[in-house]
Formats: C-alpha cells, sequence, structure tokens
C-alpha cells in the first residue's frame, strides 16, 4: 500500500519593476461568486463530474484538493485502490484514501485533477462544506478577492509577475515543508509590536493563530477564548487562549485591534516551528482588506479595501 504525507490546515516592502500599474478588476480569467455570505470561509461553488453544484471552500495551505466522501459517492468518484494519503492538519493528522475525479468545474474553469483525497462524513469538516481547492488547484492562477464584490477572481498565473502595483503592500512568499514528504506550505513575515512572526499564509482557517512563544514574544495582552478551543480538520479539539493585539503589520499595510488563538497547535512542531515564534494567518486577518495571492511572483499582495477605507 502506497501512502504519501501532505498537508491540510484549516494563519520588507518589495516593488516588481520602476514604473509601478494600477491593478484594476479586469483581465481575470474566472470571477466566481462566493456562497454562504454568514460563513466565515471562502466557499464558491463547483461541480464534480458534472454533479452538484458543491460547496467548496477555498484552502491556501492544502496541498492536495479534498472531498467529503458523501459527495465523492455522488460524484461516482473512483478511488484508487491501494493508495492513502497522509493528511497533517493544524491540530493533528489522519490518513485517508486517495480518488481522481473527471473533471471539476469551478466558473468557467475545468479542472482535471490528479487526485484528491476523501475524507469521511464524520469529521467537522463535513458539516461545514463539501469539500476543499488547495494550492493544487489554487497554484495555477493568481488569486484575488476583493472586499467589495463578494467574488473570488482568477487571473493567469504570470499575469502579476515582476509587475509593481500602486496603493498595494508586497510581501514575499517564502516555501516551507515538511520533512522530505514534499508537501510545501507557503511563509511571510508579519510584525508584531516590532517583532518579526513568521506567518502561514491560510485562507482555509476562519481564525489565526500563533504559538505561545509567539505570544510571549510579543508580550500582548491574552484572556480566555470565547470559542474554548479549536478543532482541525483532521484532528482533536485544542484549548486556547485568546491574545488581542493592538497593531498587526505587513509592509506597509496596518491592522488594529487583532485577535489570535494561541496554543502550542501540532502543526508548528511538524514544522519545527515550536522553538520559534510563529502564527497562521486565516481568513480572518484578511476580512477588511483586498488581497491577492501571486503564486508565480511568490508575493501576498494586500491594501486597504475601498469599500471600507479601514
Amino acid at each position: 500500500m502506497k501512502t504519501r504525507l501532505v498537508w491540510l490546515v484549516l494563519v520588507p516592502l518589495i516593488t516588481g519593476c520602476a514604473a509601478e500599474l494600477v491593478l484594476e478588476k479586469d483581465g481575470a480569467l474566472a470571477v466566481i461568486p462566493r456562497q454562504d455570505r454568514s460563513s466565515k470561509h471562502l466557499l464558491v461553488d463547483a461541480t464534480v463530474n458534472g454533479e452538484g453544484p458543491f460547496r467548496l471552500a477555498l484552502d491556501s495551505a492544502a496541498s492536495i484538493s479534498v472531498l467529503i466522501e458523501s459527495v465523492a459517492d455522488a460524484a461516482e468518484v473512483e478511488t484508487i485502490r491501494g493508495k492513502q494519503v497522509v493528511l497533517q492538519g493544524m491540530t493533528g493528522s489522519g490518513i485517508y484514501p486517495v480518488a481522481t475525479a473527471e473533471r471539476i468545474t469551478v466558473g468557467d474553469i475545468d479542472w482535471s485533477p490528479p487526485m484528491l483525497a476523501v475524507l469521511p462524513d464524520s469529521l467537522p469538516l463535513a458539516s461545514l462544506m463539501d469539500g476543499l481547492l488547495g494550492a493544487d488547484f489554487l497554484g495555477q492562477y493568481a488569486v484575488a478577492c476583493f472586499a467589495d464584490d463578494r467574488a473570488v477572481r482568477l487571473y493567469p498565473k504570470d499575469m502579476l509577475a515582476g509587475r509593481g502595483f500602486r496603493g498595494w503592500a508586497s510581501a514575499p512568499l517564502y516555501e516551507m515543508h515538511l520533512g522530505q514528504s514534499g508537501a510545501m506550505v507557503l511563509v511571510f513575515d508579519i510584525i508584531i509590536a516590532g517583532k518579526r512572526v513568521p506567518a502561514i499564509l491560510d485562507i482555509g482557517a476562519d481564525v489565526s493563530l500563533m504559538n505561545r512563544r509567539a505570544a510571549r514574544t510579543v508580550g500582548a495582552r491574552m484572556r480566555r477564548s470565547e470559542t474554548g478551543g479549536v478543532t482541525g480538520a483532521t484532528g482533536p479539539t485544542v484549548v486556547a487562549t485568546e491574545l488581542l493585539v493592538r497593531e498587526v503589520r505587513i509592509g506597509d499595510q496596518v491592522w488594529h485591534q487583532r485577535s489570535f488563538l494561541v496554543a502550542d497547535f501540532a502543526v508548528f512542531e511538524v514544522l519545527n516551528l515550536h522553538e520559534r515564534p510563529a502564527a497562521i494567518a486565516g481568513i480572518d486577518l484578511f476580512r477588511d482588506r483586498d488581497f491577492i495571492i501571486d503564486f508565480a511572483g511568490r508575493r501576498l499582495l494586500v491594501r486597504k479595501s475601498r469599500q471600507t477605507g479601514s
């Protein structure tokens, strides 16, 4: 039986060319409406083998896309006999079967995925969504979310490479690998209380997290978490405290009064980050910002939303 380890997590200003451009909303290959405005996740409708629509969440920190078992059955997705993957989440890990689909359709885009992980309906993830679109899909594009239009926009992957854009801060993204597995997450630096903290870019997480070493380093005030804990897609609940940060900085962009849940999550040990400050930047960090993940240029572009001006 073949088993492969993959990644699944449910957290200096640079310029491109000398003449900066204004990035507008045109030129997208697909404009995909976000579903369920009450959800904290970035949910989009997709069909699998022509069946659906199903609600799939965008997850930049998942190295493989995922379907819930009942969705895989409804779409007649074919399981690969004897092939499994180990999914490492923020609070634990699990071993799950692998399947293939003829196509997944998102907006006007048809994708023939090489393989998908299939998770049982009994996991907490299944109550929130029908699956995940991970970096194996998202990494083919530049992924943009504008706060004022409730849509996800997919641009040609190389469209933004080497360009600077007026009004956007640009933070370098660097790779971090899980041992020898080949699974990888993208990390960028956030500044809290003048301290640099590496943060995993995870738009699939609905909250932002940090380890206890990071909390001690930035010296912020902690309080009991209203949620009481964090339940991962593949792992148990981890009890966490809440840290209220007065200011978070990415490049020249500043956030005020942001919350992080604090605990020594399993994800940090897997990435060998448990002995130094580390964080996970979830989608809540970007709730009042426009942002673009430029996979080809390995950078995160972010600016204040024109809707909120915050």
